[in-house]
């Protein structure tokens, strides 16, 4: 479905991600994790085609088999909202304040099928009845601003999901949202994955998320992908030292599952902060941050790849002496 080798962004000169290798089969659900300013949403931007113009993408994004990379903005305005939908993070920034919530999920019915008007109407009430929104034939005469947060995110889903595209990209989907909320909008989007067959590629910070919603795992830092596999396996065995501080860090998810052991203790923080645009290390990105760091992380790491596929490129890897 979705295959990326040797993706590089550019920006001033600095080069903001550099994705070696990372695939996504279809129907597969692909969380790509890390801290703000890791990478996370410039890599699904740049898949999507929606980088700010100053970027400059190399390498190659296949999807099903086209190489996204080399089209030009119309030939990606036929893909983007048809075959690949993509979920904003902020609901109440992506809406048109001033159209009807109905004109907008049924924007791309209109731009990227021939179905006559009384169809599309139809249509977008079934969408909005599919996200699970009460009264849809109401709510279509409504404003972003007369619903709720949770609300808003449920019209991006059926607006991303209105063409029925093979990927849905979901840029941190739940972070404006309150705890119950957040869990309705997991849910929907694991049952709306499941039952089109389509692939998800979801962006969040919070591994306990990737771990509920996605199949397999991404972890990236610095723009780089540092480690990667089925998600069960990275939780409980995290092999790069960057991967094993964000599950320290979250206390919603010990290795153990045991919240209680959690009880009473200080919170683990990552020492530092993620660097500005620019002023990473050289070799591994993470080394300083990282309390194992050696003279020999100063050298890129080479990547391993375990029996199950759990890759990871880390000189001192967890778990290991």
């Amino acid at each position: 479905m979705l295959e990326i080798r040797d993706l590089r962004v550019h920006i001033d000169g600095h080069e903001i991600i550099h994705i070696d290798e990372l695939d996504l089969p279809a129907g597969t659900r692909l969380g790509l994790v890390g801290e703000s300013g890791s990478g996370k949403t410039m890599t699904a931007t740049a898949i999507a085609g929606l980088l700010p113009n100053e970027a400059k993408a190399s390498g190659t994004v296949r999807f099903d088999g086209q190489d996204l990379l080399e089209l030009n903005d119309a030939e990606f305005s036929k893909i983007r909202g048809k075959r690949i939908g993509f979920v904003f993070q902020d609901p109440a920034r992506a809406l048109n304040p001033m159209m009807r919530i109905g004109r907008q999920v049924s924007e791309s019915i209109r731009l990227h099928t021939n179905l006559k008007r009384r169809a599309v109407n139809d249509k977008v009430l079934e969408l909005l009845d599919q996200v699970q929104l009460p009264d849809p034939a109401a709510l279509v005469r409504r404003y972003p601003h007369q619903l709720s947060g949770g609300q808003q995110q449920r019209v991006l889903i059926a607006a991303a999901i209105a063409t029925d595209p093979e990927l849905l990209i979901a840029d941190e989907p739940t972070t404006a949202l309150d705890v119950t909320v957040q869990e309705e909008i997991l849910q929907l989007l694991i049952s709306l994955s499941e039952q089109r067959n389509m692939s998800v590629l979801f962006v969040s910070h919070d591994l306990g998320v990737i771990r509920f919603v996605c199949d397999r795992v991404a972890v990236i830092y610095g723009g780089h992908v540092v480690e990667t596999g089925c998600v069960e396996h990275v939780v409980s065995d995290p092999r790069h030292r960057y991967t094993a501080a964000l599950l320290a860090a979250n206390p919603g998810m010990p290795k153990d599952d045991d919240f209680a052991s959690f009880m009473g203790q200080r919170l683990h923080t990552i020492p530092g902060h993620v660097p500005a645009v620019g002023k990473f290390p050289g070799g591994c990105r993470f080394r300083n941050r990282c309390e194992h760091a050696s003279a020999s992380c100063a050298e890129a790491p080479m990547p391993v790849t375990l029996g199950d596929g759990h890759r990871y490129s880390c000189w001192h890897p967890d778990g290991e002496s």
